[in-house]
């Protein structure tokens, strides 16, 4: 038999069974006894038969594909969401198209419309900048699911996945207290994020409930980057006193942060303490190694690819309506603090 040119039908003659039946085992959309998948499977690994899948796509009216958005692929936190979508998708026989913004809000919409036209079959955008009023037409257009960024539109129907920005935060400041600081530091992302003001809001309150006036934490915006944490955190030291405790609202910011203390003489933490938020991997490496905030960036892009094929699967039922899933944080302390 050439392998090439095997069909759906050369299988169902070698296994003895009806073409319905090889095709419900590759589809998994009908019940197959186990007796018969085994038996089909083995003659599909035998021919070598390659299922078409447009062919499928057309009969599914499906395409496959998943269009997944990430502000910046070079980052290992959405590095490590990536990983934990695709691990997923790839179980559930599903592609992903992968597309990097550079946090640019033109090209998370440019990249929704090329999504939108090609027919994908779902949509994540991972902690998108764009408007909420603009991620809305989309909310009922195509089965959509929103990561890393929670929303503050009333009454909308769309599926959410996100990590606790606030409670954790606050933990950090309750840490950094105990250890004796006075004053603090926010070098923090840019100010309409809201992951961003969810932060602060968490490490402010923290000050706040430990009898601390605003006045005693420093805030400045900026970039999530190593360039941006190395900068703001040499306006920090500048400050006559600067503060002696820094909270540095992403790893990679956090990494510059410490460069330039370490490039002024001083001692981390004696000196100056500092920590981060995102736990990506390269931050236990450090050195000092870097106190952070855990978030649960597998499974982050994980949830978020079971919602959105939880929608696809129940499409007949129209589209999934409002959920929102709200993964815990958790403060990890190492030697920078």
């Amino acid at each position: 038999m050439n392998f090439n040119n095997v069909t759906i039908k050369d299988v169902a003659k070698a296994a003895n069974v009806s073409t319905a039946t090889v095709s419900n085992v590759i589809s998994k959309t009908k019940y197959v006894s186990p007796e018969l998948t085994k038996r089909v499977k083995k003659v599909i690994n035998q021919i070598n038969y390659k299922p078409s899948k447009i062919a499928r796509s057309l009969k599914v009216n499906k395409t496959f594909y998943l269009g997944l958005i990430v502000p910046d692929i070079t980052n290992p936190f959405f590095a490590e969401v990536v990983r934990g979508a695709e691990s997923v998708a790839l179980r559930e026989n599903y592609q992903i198209f992968l597309c990097n913004t550079d946090g640019n809000v033109h090209r998370e919409e440019k990249a929704l419309k090329s999504f939108y036209e090609h027919h994908v079959d779902g949509i994540i955008t991972v902690a998108p900048r764009m408007k909420e009023a603009d991620l809305e037409k989309y909310f009922n257009s195509i089965p959509f699911v929103i990561a890393d960024r929670p929303l503050n539109i009333k009454n909308y129907e769309a599926n959410l996945v996100y990590a606790d920005n606030i409670k954790s935060s606050y933990q950090l400041a309750k840490h950094l207290i105990k250890k004796g600081h006075q004053s603090f530091a926010c070098i923090a992302g840019p100010r309409e994020v809201l992951n961003v003001q969810k932060r602060i809001f968490g490490f402010s309150k923290g000050l706040k409930d430990s009898g601390f006036s605003e006045e005693k934490n420093v805030i400045l915006y900026g970039e999530f980057n190593y360039e941006n944490g190395f900068k703001l955190m040499n306006k920090i030291l500048e400050l006559k006193p600067h503060p002696t405790a820094v909270f540095a609202l992403s790893d990679i910011t956090a990494w510059g942060a410490l460069e330039a203390a370490k490039s002024k003489g001083l001692k981390i933490p004696e000196d100056i303490a500092i920590a981060g938020f995102d736990n990506v991997y390269f931050s236990k490496l450090l050195n000092p190694s870097l106190t952070t905030i855990h978030q649960p960036k597998y499974e982050l892009g994980r949830v978020a690819v079971n919602i959105l094929i939880k929608k696809l699967n129940n499409m007949k039922e129209g589209l999934m309506k409002k959920s929102e899933i709200i993964l815990e944080s958790k403060l990890i302390l190492r030697n920078s603090t």
